[in-house]
């Protein structure tokens, strides 16, 4: 009804997906990682932020997601997605802060149930924080509006990933492995996504399997539930 198209418009429904090529610093990225349907960045980009003092309002350029395995066509089930999510060059004092945090939380694996790894109603406050680095790469860039609810997730998902994929495999060789990088400010209203151009294979951090073979190892058995299916009609709509 009503509030639907609202909030479908608000969120950038009906704006056009703009590409850039720009750059992606890169840098050492102190993160968490987590299993599920990709609208669960969110939650624990707030819970990341939170523990480096960083609010959502002043996250941009700070606090990142990185989607391991967007390109639907890959075949990833619906809710085994993986991505990481954590603060991108924040300093000695900041990565001793939240490795820190490490010391005192019940451990768990990012694929456990839901309920293990939540304090209260802080997400994924219980899966341990790890390092890496990223490479710097040149980069696709798409900034795009952002509302802080689950109807960006929805329209990132079916609008602009889809536009900033295809992108890629127009400016990559065939068979590049794709990722996107995605850091996201309330204040603004805005989330800027990156999707890199080069060097993509180098942000499956720890050795994780990249995404055609994360995909053939899991089969047609989903680890969660994909939200985004009882919202089927919405990319029609969305175009």
């Amino acid at each position: 009804g009503f509030v639907l198209g609202n909030g479908l418009i608000n969120a950038g429904a009906f704006n056009s997906v703009r590409m850039s090529k720009g750059k992606f610093t890169g840098g050492e990225f102190v993160h968490k990682s987590m299993e599920r349907d990709y609208a669960a960045f969110v939650g624990l980009a707030r819970t990341v932020g939170s523990d480096a003092g960083v609010t959502e309002a002043d996250q941009d350029g700070v606090v990142y997601s990185v989607l391991l395995d967007v390109d639907a066509s890959a075949g990833v089930p619906g809710g085994s997605e993986r991505f990481m999510t954590g603060v991108l060059n924040g300093g000695g004092a900041a990565k001793k802060e939240l490795l820190a945090l490490n010391n005192n939380m019940d451990r768990i694996g990012p694929d456990s149930y839901v309920g293990d790894y939540n304090e209260g109603d802080k997400f994924g406050a219980h899966i341990a924080y790890e390092t890496g680095s990223l490479p710097s790469v040149d980069a696709g860039v798409c900034q795009f509006v952002y509302t802080g609810g689950f109807m960006s997730i929805l329209i990132y998902q079916y609008k602009v990933f889809p536009a900033m994929i295809k992108y890629a495999k127009e400016n990559t060789p065939e068979g590049s492995p794709i990722v996107i990088a995605t850091t996201c400010t309330t204040r603004d209203q805005i989330c800027t996504h990156y999707i890199p151009l080069q060097k993509a294979d180098k942000f499956y951090l720890a050795g994780r399997a990249p995404t055609k073979e994360y995909a053939e190892s899991l089969g047609s058995d989903a680890s969660g539930i994909d939200i985004a299916a009882a919202f089927k009609g919405l990319a029609r709509v969305l175009g």
